[in-house]
């Protein structure tokens, strides 16, 4: 094929005939244009990917439990589970069901108390709380510290209180402190699947060993807060009425007491004065002992409720030490850049072989053609 073809049938590429033997032609043709920019491609996306540090990732899985679950509906909750709806946390009755749990997580008066977990690296080298190992002993790219550095330069940075007794409040934070809070929530994410409701925790550190405590410590809190709030209204009926059984108990003891001072007192007395008053003692420690009696069953029923409101997890993933990182994934990076480059100086290939050519085959118009053109001669008649 000519070089005259050549060029017209890329040109008919780029019009809508595409001739992919012709494309590549052209970019093998060009190949050496690629050896810059993609050895470039390859230091830089190389170096920068280096200068980021590993990070672990943990996973737990955990199965939630229902106070009221869907099993009277039959066969309808099978099939709603077909479709992505879960009837059973629809029947539930409580007002937090697993969807919010990853709001639950995100809040504030969550992430602050995980700040004095106390978590080891796997090396021996940190034991502590997890607020001063994110602080101290985190890695970080060099274009972070720099950033920090000009901030420091512009705007003098707040302080944290490393004091063991010091303990944050929630409801105001220091700016370090919510830093460090956005930082934590950041490192924990929470996924619910809609069909099974199954609740995935993933949490995030440089150190194997961090991760798998954090983990571990974020599903026990969650797993309280979960038997914290489920159990609250049932714990406060017992604390009631434990109170309650308490006073009547008291009020047994004391009618008690005083029927037999009374008897004791007057045990050779025959009048009916005394024999009536000590009916009536004992009548009143009859219905005390009654009322006590009642209670003392409101209070058995009252933690009996408090057992069944409180739920039995079913932990389907423990906490776990990874043994290989998690990121970042430093070779497919650079592949992917690479690729992209790849294709950018094709692109740019093509359209740079396209315009030169429609440059070659345009129609000269120069000074010289005109002359030539027989119908732009002019004749000159000159008369003596």
């Amino acid at each position: 094929m000519s070089q005259k073809a050549s060029r017209n049938t890329l040109q008919a590429s780029f019009g809508g005939k595409i001739r992919l033997d012709v494309i590549v032609a052209t970019l093998y043709r060009n190949r050496k244009k690629y050896i810059l920019p993609i050895s470039l491609t390859i230091v830089l996306t190389s170096a920068i990917m280096l200068c980021i540090p590993r990070y672990y990732q943990v996973q737990v899985k955990l199965a939630p439990e229902y106070t009221n679950g869907g099993g009277s509906l039959g066969g309808l909750s099978s099939m709603a589970s077909m479709v992505g709806i879960n009837l059973n946390s629809m029947n539930s009755s409580d007002a937090i069901t697993p969807m919010f749990y990853p709001d639950v997580i995100n809040s504030t008066d969550f992430l602050v108390p995980l700040m004095d977990v106390q978590v080891q690296t796997a090396d021996g080298s940190f034991r502590g709380r997890y607020v001063d190992y994110l602080t101290q002993h985190q890695k970080a790219p060099f274009w972070t510290w720099a950033m920090i550095k000009v901030k420091a330069m512009l705007k003098k940075p707040g302080t944290l209180n490393t004091d063991k007794d010091y303990r944050p409040d929630p409801f105001r934070l220091t700016e370090m402190e919510d830093k460090v809070v956005r930082g934590i929530g950041g490192s924990i994410r929470c996924a619910v699947d809609k069909k099974t409701d199954v609740i995935t925790l993933t949490t995030t550190a440089q150190d194997p060993l961090v991760a798998a405590c954090m983990a571990d410590t974020v599903m026990a809190r969650l797993q309280d807060f979960i038997t914290e709030y489920r159990t609250k209204k049932a714990r406060i009926d017992l604390d009631h009425v434990t109170t309650l059984c308490q006073e009547a108990h008291d009020k047994y003891l004391k009618a008690c007491a005083a029927y037999a001072d009374f008897v004791d007192a007057h045990q050779d007395v025959v009048l009916q004065t005394y024999k009536n008053r000590q009916d009536q003692l004992e009548n009143e420690m009859q219905m005390a002992f009654t009322a006590y009696n009642s209670l003392a069953q409101q209070r058995i029923m009252a933690e009996s409720k408090v057992l069944e409101r409180t739920p039995a997890f079913t932990v389907l993933q423990n906490a776990s030490v990874p043994v290989k990182h998690a990121g970042p994934k430093r070779m497919f990076n650079v592949a992917a850049l690479t690729f992209l480059v790849f294709v950018i100086r094709s692109i740019l290939i093509l359209l740079r072989t396209r315009e030169d050519e429609e440059q070659e085959d345009a129609p000269k118009t120069d000074g010289h053609d005109a002359d030539k053109d027989p119908d732009n001669t002019v004749t000159v008649t000159v008369t003596n």
